[in-house]
């Protein structure tokens, strides 16, 4: 197998991932593909024909809109980051080489695992000559989170990496004349980089990372996949597009059927062969022929299979709510019960909670790579999970810190609770509230130096 190319059991999922991206792109990519995704009207169409009757047919972006909207439901909030050490105070701005932050890197994993459910991330870390962290930070020299989307996975393998499993190889394609490879060599983490030369790719020396002058004893690689698996899985997109481009089909057929009963075809019987070479006719005007039996008539065809194409599209439009997640939903005449809305959008929330979920817990793992390489501080990256917005009243306001006081649950907890329904700014952190406290009580004329708290024990 050539290097830059993929295993047989990723390359096989490389058309389906190139189908969401077109459709999940919207109008443009899908109308670019031609007749990859819209068959012409009839066989003996002519490219100039095809043109204007692709041109004419509309193209419903569901799939670019339920995108869109989960992705929304994810950012509705701003991602929480804990983390009291060198990634929070310097590095959570530029994460990534050419300059992300932690959340541009988030939405952009986010994004594509929605599409795709395949996604990479390598925490990087240049070689240099420092002996530790803190010798390196000062040089410059720092790690960096690289993806890698799906179609830049070629391999991966899993073995023993000390009692557990592991990855033990992986393979990535940096850009069409770079390949990286990544593998445990007697236990050793090595990377060798191979760059194309005269068509032909040849690899550099071998490079040992390390980590405060030693080497590392694991691939610093994340897979986010479905349940961790090392082949890809469908996405939660993925029926979605193939519904969205069931209702392009159809909207195509609508419209030629609306072309085709929008002129009148002229029907004419009893002219001599090469009499008239080319007829037009316009209103007003008279045709005379010799032969008395020349007839000349409009037929204008029915039209009666339209209603049922349009009952098809409506159809295919409420199966798109369904999969969307009633992001595409019609408002209903009758309106639900409102314990069965809460339980379909509570299923609904879940899946999605449950995908924001995954994302959050590999991005911490890529985070707590690039802590571990610098000053071993503990990270925790979560994504939004709560998507119907509530405000608390004042009695649940009461009740809550009644339990808070009586010891039953953390100021943390608290403080969460409150930002999470609505009473503190969304984007309010935690450092930030105590700070404020902190700064309340010791300019409080009326606290003793005794009873001001610390930043890590909030008052009762």
């Amino acid at each position: 197998m050539d290097i830059n190319k993929p295993h047989s059991d990723i390359a096989c999922h490389h058309e389906r991932w190139d189908i969401n991206a077109d459709v999940t792109g919207g109008h443009y990519p899908v109308k670019a593909k031609g007749r990859k995704y819209l068959p012409r009207a009839y066989s003996e169409q002519t490219p100039e024909e095809y043109q204007a009757f692709k041109d004419h047919v509309s193209f419903y972006p569901a799939a670019n809109r339920t995108l869109t909207g989960l992705l929304g439901l994810m950012f509705r909030r701003a991602p929480v980051l804990e983390n009291n050490g060198i990634i929070e105070s310097s590095l959570k701005n530029a994460i990534t080489r050419d300059g992300k932050t932690i959340n541009d890197l988030a939405k952009e994993v986010a994004r594509s695992y929605l599409r795709t459910a395949y996604h990479g991330l390598l925490v990087d870390h240049p070689a240099g000559s420092a002996t530790s962290a803190g010798e390196a930070i000062e040089q410059g020299i720092r790690p960096y989170v690289l993806q890698y989307p799906a179609h830049a996975l070629l391999e991966l393998r899993r073995g023993l990496v000390g009692n557990r499993q592991g990855l033990t190889y992986v393979r990535v394609l940096d850009d069409e004349e770079t390949v990286r490879v990544l593998e445990l060599l007697q236990g050793i983490y090595t990377v060798t980089i191979w760059r194309k030369i005269d068509e032909t790719f040849v690899p550099d020396a071998p490079i040992t990372p390390r980590r405060n002058g030693q080497p590392l004893s694991e691939i610093p690689f994340v897979l986010i996949s479905e349940d961790d698996a090392l082949t890809p899985e469908p996405s939660i997109m993925d029926h979605v597009v193939q519904l969205n481009l069931d209702h392009y089909r159809t909207q195509g057929l609508l419209t030629s059927c609306h072309m085709f009963i929008s002129t009148p075809m002229l029907f004419a019987k009893g002219l001599q062969k090469n009499e008239i070479d080319q007829l037009t006719l316009s209103p007003g005007a008279i045709l005379a022929c010799e032969d008395w039996e020349a007839d000349m008539k409009w037929v204008a065809p029915s039209g009666d299979g339209i209603p049922s194409l349009e009952r098809q599209l409506e159809r295919t439009e409420d199966k798109l709510a369904v999969v969307a997640s009633r992001i595409l939903a019609r408002q209903k005449a009758v309106a639900e019960a409102a314990e069965t809305e809460a339980l379909r959008q509570g299923a609904e929330n879940s899946v999605l909670a449950s995908i924001a979920n995954h994302i959050s817990a590999k991005i911490t793992q890529a985070l707590q790579l690039v802590a571990l390489w610098t000053d071993g501080s503990e990270v925790h990256y979560q994504l939004n999970t709560d998507y119907l917005p509530a405000k608390m009243d004042a009695s649940e306001i009461s009740s809550l810190f009644t339990v808070y006081q009586g010891g039953g649950m953390s100021f943390e907890s608290f403080f969460y609770a409150l930002r999470d329904r609505g009473v503190h700014n969304e984007t309010l952190t935690l450092n930030e509230e105590l700070s404020r406290l902190t700064s309340r009580l010791s300019n409080s004329p009326i606290q003793s130096d005794e009873s001001k708290p610390s930043i890590d024990a909030p008052p009762s």
